[in-house]
């Protein structure tokens, strides 16, 4: 196995267990890898070490939007929404190439509802007051019907028409932090289980974590360690003797893949229970979503249930009658840590974060969690944590992440993409898809294809992906299986085809790259398809694979 994956990405665990670092990050989720890229760009030394792969929970499980939360207004947590507010237009600075904005319609089925409505829609402007996008402003019925011909909601009077944004590859945000982290000087490593803490009496010294590749465990050293693990941060915690436990509560976000119904992102809400919920368009399909249900099983294979997609289909179909069971693509299911209590209804718990000094909560000193937090609100959470680390670390060292563009921004120009399409012998759709996933850094991939001749055959017949793509995700961006490369460095496994005809061409190309013999090829073919099979354990009769 090579250990080394490429430029950039250093996974070298002998070198890791021969320093002592700064500060060593457990998790490489969004929160994760923002407090990575953070703190590398303050100078730190740091580690991130994650279990799966970068973005593999719940970032890439999300309902991929960046967006204040207009649902949080309800909950009067008004400090929540105007975070996210700042942070949303501090994105489309620094990753324009990746964020997007995105018109939403919320229909309105009584006057007394609009009236409510109206207060709403007018405080989140007040919220975003230094905002780029739009304004809202009411559509009449006429108006609505024109913009969404499909919609067939009962009572319908008009709707509102506001802006937020869609990032339609989380997986990409998480793993430029990444990327600009290991640029910086950052130690990189996936597929690294932490399995234990290591004390120096009071202190949190280090940690013991697993190559789980090859079944090596190594200790590293460390002053300071962020256990920023989303759903699994609990397991981190009980590796210590005693711990005050915070209140956490895990939920469930499920989402379903179907046929193209809406133009514009939608907010529904739903008549079972009056939750909001969305049908966004994504990637010439819809996105509809979510559910928000207490979870307790394996954290590992958190999958949709019938009674989710019953949930979901019943209350869209309130809206858009077509939509049928058959038709649902495959479906996501993400979990959520919430900072909140067990108490009460699932969907009334806060999303505002908490950060943790267990050298206050539990006189164990060089420790801190991470608990909660949204997408939106990822580089301010990660701004506060390391602010903690550098006191703690006696450093006076200021955030640059608000103004430091992240590595692939920004993206070609649109008049632009005809151009490198015609230079490099690439139909304008693959150069367009390219420039969408990796913006700037889409010619380091079409580096590789003017290299390699099959560089620029496609990898699927249901996406514009191509070989390249995987040479490049292998040997600059960390992808060391073929679920890295399938789910999170490309677009493939999130096609309706899933990705399941391209899996045996993907991982004999990453196989001829790191060594893998026939046996691991066929075991990495296999472990693909049984990710795959827990999306579509929802239908009727599906078992266990």
């Amino acid at each position: 196995m090579v250990n080394n994956t490429g430029a950039g990405i250093k996974r070298d665990f002998d070198d890791f267990a021969r320093q002592t670092f700064d500060l060593v990050v457990v998790g490489g989720g969004i929160i994760g890898t923002g407090i990575v890229r953070d703190a590398t760009l303050r100078g730190l030394k740091t580690l991130l070490l994650e279990k799966e792969d970068f973005a593999y929970g719940t970032t890439s499980r999300s309902t991929r939007l960046i967006h204040g939360g207009l649902r949080y207004l309800r909950q009067l947590e008004f400090r929540l929404v105007r975070q996210d507010m700042r942070e949303r237009e501090v994105l489309l600075r620094i990753a324009p190439h990746l964020v997007h904005p995105l018109p939403f319609l919320i229909p309105m089925t009584g006057y007394s509802s609009r009236m409510v409505m109206a207060l709403g829609m007018r405080l989140y402007d007040i919220l975003s007051y230094d905002k780029s996008l739009p304004s809202f402003r009411y559509l009449s019925r006429r108006e609505t019907l024109e913009l969404e011909p499909d919609l067939q909601l009962d009572g319908l009077i008009g709707s509102y028409l506001y802006y937020d944004c869609q990032i339609p590859f989380a997986e990409r945000l998480c793993l430029e932090n990444v990327l600009s982290a290991a640029e910086g000087g950052a130690s990189i490593a996936n597929h690294a289980r932490v399995t234990d803490l290591l004390r120096d009496g009071d202190s949190v010294s280090g940690v013991r974590v697993e190559d789980t590749l090859s079944g090596e465990v190594y200790q590293i050293a460390t002053r300071l360690l962020v256990n920023a693990a989303g759903p699994w941060m609990g397991r981190v915690l009980d590796m210590l003797d005693h711990h005050s436990a915070p209140m956490l509560r895990t939920t469930k976000g499920v989402h379903l893949l179907t046929p193209h119904i809406c133009n514009n992102a939608l907010v529904l809400f739903a008549r079972a229970d009056g939750r909001l919920f969305f049908a966004i368009p994504w990637q010439g399909y819809t996105l509809i979503g979510t559910t928000d249900t207490d979870y307790s099983g394996d954290l590992d294979t958190v999958h949709a249930e019938a009674s989710d997609v019953d949930y979901l289909l019943t209350e869209v179909r309130h809206a858009f009658p077509s939509v049928k069971e058959e038709e649902i693509f495959y479906t996501t299911a993400g979990l959520r840590a919430l900072a909140g209590s067990r108490s009460g209804r699932a969907s009334n718990v806060s999303r505002q974060h908490r950060v943790i000094d267990h050298e206050v909560t539990d006189s164990v000193k060089g420790f801190i969690s991470v608990v909660g937090g949204k997408i939106t609100g990822y580089r301010a959470i990660a701004q506060e944590v390391v602010d903690l680390v550098c006191r703690k670390l006696g450093l006076n060292v200021p955030c640059s992440t608000a103004e430091a563009r992240l590595p692939g921004a920004p993206a070609a120009r649109q008049g632009k993409v005809a151009q490198v399409a015609l230079d490099n012998g690439l139909s304008v759709e693959t150069v367009a898809h390219l420039n969408a996933l990796y913006g700037s850094r889409l010619y380091q991939v079409l580096e590789l294809a003017h290299n390699d001749a099959r560089g620029s055959q496609t990898i699927c017949a249901h996406s514009p992906d191509i070989l390249a793509q995987i040479w490049h995700a292998t040997q600059m961006e960390g992808a060391l299986t073929v679920n890295d490369f399938l789910l999170r460095r490309s677009a493939i496994g999130l096609a309706p085809c899933q990705g399941l005809d391209a899996v045996e061409t993907v991982a004999r190309e990453m196989g001829r790259l790191l060594g893998w013999s026939s046996a691991e090829q066929e075991r990495q073919v296999k472990a693909y398809r049984s990710s795959v099979a827990l999306s579509q354990r929802f239908r009727a009769g599906a078992i266990d694979s």
